[in-house]
């Protein structure tokens, strides 16, 4: 009997480390891939919701997505016709029914900006017209999805306002893109590689403890 209860515990502690492994690797690489596969059964023919009536082709999106892998983004704007409408949708508004509270007159100088929760972006913050080619506007994004499943990326526009005399600046929501992200199984396992190895040798190491602790002298 006095040699089962050291054997059960060699057992545990041999047991615990794979465990863990479970836990902190297999669950969330399958949860994961199954709320991919949830995303991925319903496509989405028009991904982008717009927040200000701009032409829906103005925004350029690859058709396909995966996980960790960077894909370009591009807004492709007349910045002086969008200014003229807004100008011309405050002239004839009543106060407080402003398309998302934009007041006096917009500039057609403007920045452009991305952002999504699970993305990295390469250019962060508003970005100054650079690219400008018969009085279209072409803003270049890189972007990196870092989960797989529906993801979402807003384009927000930075305008200038002139109201009683005061320059202002107001953000706002340009548009919503929602987007499918297909996992990346293989990508997703290298950047993993060093806790699974740590992880691994976790039971090697805990029955070497365990036979030193054994083996030293009472």
């Amino acid at each position: 009997m006095r040699d089962t209860e050291p054997e059960t515990g060699l057992n545990f502690n041999l047991l615990m480390p794979f465990a863990l492994l479970a836990v902190l690797l297999v669950v969330p690489f399958s949860i994961n891939s199954f709320m991919h596969s949830l995303a991925g059964s319903k496509r989405l023919s028009n991904p982008v919701v717009l927040r200000i009536p701009i032409d829906i082709t103005a925004i350029t999106l690859p058709t396909e997505i995966k996980q960790f892998e960077t894909f370009e983004v591009t807004l492709n704007l007349s910045t002086k016709n969008l200014a003229g409408f807004l100008n011309e949708i405050i002239s004839i508004s009543s106060e407080g029914t402003s398309i998302q509270g934009i007041t006096g007159v917009v500039s057609p100088s403007m920045k452009a900006e991305i952002t999504g929760e699970h993305f990295t972006i390469e250019k962060q913050g508003p970005q100054e017209q650079l690219h400008v080619y018969n009085d279209i506007t072409r803003w270049t994004w890189r972007v990196t999805p870092e989960s797989s499943g529906k993801q979402e990326l807003t384009f927000h526009l930075h305008l200038l306002t002139q109201h009683n005399g005061e320059q202002h600046l107001k953000v706002v929501d340009l548009a919503d893109a929602n987007l499918i992200v297909q996992a990346n199984p293989s990508e997703w396992l290298k950047r993993h590689w060093g806790w699974i190895a740590l992880l691994a040798v976790l039971p090697i190491a805990g029955w070497v403890f365990k036979r030193r602790l054994a083996h030293r002298p009472q």
